[in-house]
This record gives C-alpha cells, structure tokens and sequence, in this order.
C-alpha cells in the first residue's frame, strides 16, 4: 500500500530508536500520548483537540514496530474529513547500520497525497521526524508538541 515513507539515519543504536517509539513518545512526537510498548495496547495521542487512538500491532525488538490507527479525529476547520487517519498503519523499520549508526525506514501506509489532510500531516511527520524524534535521539532535545493536560 502507498503511502508517506521517510528515511532518517541516526547516530544510535536500534535499541535508543526502538526505545523512543515504543515507551518514550512523549519525548519527541506529543507530551499528550501514552505507552506503546506492548502488542494489543491501544494508546492515544493528542494535538489540542485533534487525537489518535492507536493499536500496537507488531513488536520486533530492535527491529520493526507496527501500529494501527483505530480511531482519529484531525480538529480542522478547513478539512471536510476528519477521520482521514482511520484504518492506517503506521511501520517503523530499523536497520542497524553499524553499532552506533541505525537506518529508520517511516512508512504511514495509507497517508497519500490524493488525502486531504495530506500537506498538514506530510509537514508534521517531516517535523516530528526530522526536528524531534532524530535530535532527541542524537542530542538528547525532541521538541514533542506540549498538550495541556
């Protein structure tokens, strides 16, 4: 299935980037989130009023993550879906380079350009992807969005 795909390579091991995605999203994509580090868990994000409800689907330490969006609601007034989201997945693929240095291959299946919502959520996963989740990472400094609770 088509979809946004991203590769970012980071100075880290797969177990740091493993780490960041399955118990520390907090730390770099929305303070407004909760765990995902267990097969069948449903966790939820949140951006202000805009939410996901996200179902761990496939966990392979150091290696794959597989997430399935049960439920979204993207609170836009110039969208006239808001469940765009709904019945995608999200995979994360981590190639170790080498002990230090690890390729993440990002596919949102589902998330394509014919989609409306598509320039905002193409934008942040470029965000989220490249300014939090890689220099938290590196750096120890995600700029996670800061939902108030």
């Amino acid at each position: 299935m088509a979809g946004y795909k991203r590769i970012v390579e980071v100075d880290v091991p797969a177990s740091a980037i493993y780490a960041a995605i399955t118990s520390g999203v907090v730390n770099w994509w929305t303070t407004g989130s909760g765990d995902a580090s267990e097969v069948g868990m449903v966790f939820s994000t949140r951006f202000g009023e805009t939410y996901n409800h996200i179902k761990v689907a496939k966990l392979v330490p150091n290696e794959r993550i597989e997430w399935d969006i049960l439920e979204h609601y993207h609170a836009n007034d110039t969208l006239k879906r808001d469940d765009e989201w709904t019945g995608t997945r999200i995979l994360w693929n981590l190639i170790e380079l080498d002990e230090n240095r690890t390729r993440l291959e990002f596919t949102h299946e589902g998330l394509i350009e014919s989609m409306e919502c598509w320039d905002i959520c193409e934008a942040g996963w470029n965000f989220f992807l490249l300014e939090s989740l890689k220099p938290y990472l590196e750096k120890g400094e995600g700029q996670p969005f800061q939902h108030e609770q």
